[in-house]
């Protein structure tokens, strides 16, 4: 009798193997979709404790926690999403000052539990809130400073899966015939005097570059999607109209390695979701072979539960539907 029990837990345990996909597996297999939603500026902050001058000053932001697990809880099922993509200024500051006149920093664990509610992978990017300290009494760093992103990041990879190894990182996704990478950058740094080049307000550093620039060329066939949170610039679009600039009338004002000159080089991306702004647009940048490559920016889900978008990506087309809605916004061809 034993030894029958022993084979049927056997025989179960090896048909389990077989039959349970995990998601990547899944992504991978040939389906003929991927669908995932897209949010950013989410902004959570647990404001308990801190300065009561900087508490009224973000206080805006305050009841966010509720708001985002409710968020994650529904909107995925209900959308059937895969994922879902946050770039950015998922909590409102990394640190901040106390009531005492200390530091704290408990703002990503609180966030990264915040997370278990989806029932879906969430995928993130950092953006300069994620990274910031924010120092209420006078003195020489008084007010916003990124002076402990080296700290934060470090607890973003600590609590965070996606960010586990570094807060850079790419996945690659087999959907029907084409293969899709996805990028996800981390351009949290704000330009200072010292290293801008004039037309990115945000730094990335070059060996980020350098590492963009071999994903982007590790495939002569897939289509790259790239995720950040501080968008490219941008004119000023006419009413209903979708803005489309040559890029080089921003590259050739810079003569440094940046962005920019990674992008010109690589004109297999088809893509860039970010945030930082509070808005939601779209606009587009031919390139120098005449391709072109859409940039679509999400509301900040911290002011208005509605900022989202779902994305549907087929082996022909991406879809991009207006902010909180299923309607279709706009649809890159992808032949």
């Amino acid at each position: 009798m034993k030894m029958k029990l022993l084979f049927f837990s056997l025989v179960t345990i090896v048909i389990s193997g077989f039959f349970t996909v995990p998601l990547s597996a899944a992504l991978n297999g040939g389906r003929d979709t991927l669908t995932f939603i897209h949010i950013s500026d989410v902004h959570i902050c647990n404001l308990g404790g801190y300065h009561p001058d900087f508490v009224q000053r973000r206080q805006h932001f305050g009841n966010g926690m509720a708001v985002f697990q409710e968020f994650l809880s529904t909107v995925p099922v209900k959308m059937k999403a895969d994922m879902v993509i946050i770039t950015g200024d998922n909590v409102d500051f990394y640190e901040a000052e106390t009531e005492n006149g200390g530091m704290l920093d408990t703002q990503v664990e609180q966030y990264a539990r915040l997370l278990d509610s989806s029932p879906v992978p969430v995928y993130l990017t950092l953006g300069n809130h994620d990274i910031a300290s924010y120092r209420i009494t006078p003195g020489p760093w008084s007010g916003n400073n990124q002076l402990e992103a080296g700290r934060a990041r470090a607890a973003w990879m600590r609590n965070v899966s996606c960010f586990k190894d570094g807060t850079y990182y790419s996945r690659v996704y087999k959907i029907d015939t084409m293969t899709f990478r996805f990028i996800f950058l981390d351009n949290g740094y704000y330009s200072t005097e010292e290293i801008s080049d004039g037309e990115l307000n945000f730094t990335i550093d070059p060996y980020q570059l350098r590492w963009l620039d071999a994903q982007l060329k590790a495939s002569d066939s897939d289509v790259e999607i790239i995720f950040l949170h501080i968008p490219l610039p941008n004119g000023k679009p006419a009413e209903n109209e979708i803005l489309t600039e040559a890029m080089s009338a921003y590259s050739q004002k810079s003569d440094m390695f940046n962005l920019f000159s990674v992008l010109e080089k690589n004109s297999s991306t088809a893509m860039i979701f970010g945030g930082h702004n509070h808005i939601n647009l779209i606009n587009r940048y031919s390139l120098p072979n005449g391709s072109l490559l859409t940039q679509v920016r999400t509301g900040a889900l911290g002011n208005d539960a509605a900022n989202w978008r779902l994305i549907r990506i087929t082996g022909d087309k991406i879809l991009i539907s207006k902010a909180g809605s299923t309607e279709t916004e706009y649809t890159v061809a992808l032949n």
